[in-house]
């Protein structure tokens, strides 16, 4: 069955993924990174869909107004801060490379929020706030179960705001781009006449799973027991969190909101932690 095959192809590219990961030992952000070339290839040659579907799912055209220009140069500036003045100094190539990659995710960000609809973004709301709160619920009390304060006081606001931008802006090259991007819409495609090759929440479901369990090689743990334990509690969080995503990439029509999603759990995750 077609359908049954492109679960197949997206299963064994993640494991292929997390194979590498394990064999190389891959620190988290050279795993992230090396999806990037494997994601491309992806999407050209298994999925067959053009690179700018990655970010707007029915773009005919990649091509930046000049408000969109502007968009790419506002964001770039908080990658771009931290490259110059602190990864470089620092000498520190794997956070150079991620920033680098932060930047040029900004100008896909910025053509994703130049195709943005409002009556779309209306429609991917629920999504996004129901991926919203879960995650920042998971996280809270994941942090009080841990003895830390879950307030924010000023200077964790803005440390919270420099983190999005930043990983805002590298959803739409890392993570976000493969899982919702390439994943989901090689799995669940809508046709013209209204229907979708697929079923919704079982391949929402798929996904989410598989995103979850592709974090273990970034995981220390060393032990298959540990592992073991691991995977059930990775794929109940990605899950939860990662089926409004899927719904939120499909109604609103970009990866905007999903990145938006994913980059406020992540940044207030580093801002409680």
């Amino acid at each position: 069955m077609p359908g049954a095959r492109k679960y197949i192809e997206v299963l064994i590219f993640v494991v292929l993924w997390m194979a590498a990961g394990w064999v190389f030992h891959l620190d988290t952000i050279a795993y992230l990174v090396f999806g990037i070339p494997l994601v491309v290839l992806f999407q050209l040659f298994i999925s067959r869909q053009s690179l700018r579907n990655l970010w707007v799912r029915d773009a005919a055209t990649f091509r930046l107004s000049l408000i969109g220009i502007v968009i790419a140069a506002l964001l770039i500036l908080a990658p771009g801060y931290d490259l110059f003045f602190d990864a470089l100094p620092k000498k520190s190539w794997m956070a150079v490379l991620w920033l680098l990659f932060a930047m040029a995710g900004a100008v896909f960000a910025a053509f994703a929020l130049s195709r943005q609809r409002a009556s779309a973004t209306r429609q991917g709301l629920p999504s996004f706030v129901a991926a919203l709160l879960i995650g920042i619920g998971y996280i809270s009390a994941s942090a009080l179960a841990e003895q830390h304060s879950i307030r924010l006081p000023f200077p964790k606001l803005a440390f919270l705001l420099k983190q999005f931008l930043l990983y805002f802006t590298v959803c739409f090259v890392l993570e976000e781009v493969v899982f919702r991007g390439a994943f989901d819409s090689h799995v669940y495609r809508p046709r013209s006449d209204g229907q979708a090759s697929g079923s919704p929440w079982l391949s929402a479901l798929f996904v989410s799973s598989l995103w979850g369990v592709w974090h273990l090689p970034t995981l220390a743990i060393t032990t298959v027991w540990g592992v073991a334990a691991a995977i059930p509690a990775l794929i109940i969080v990605h899950t939860l969190i990662g089926v409004p995503l899927s719904f939120c990439w499909r109604a609103s029509g970009t990866l905007v909101l999903p990145a938006a999603a994913h980059a406020v759990i992540d940044a207030y995750r580093d801002a409680v932690f």
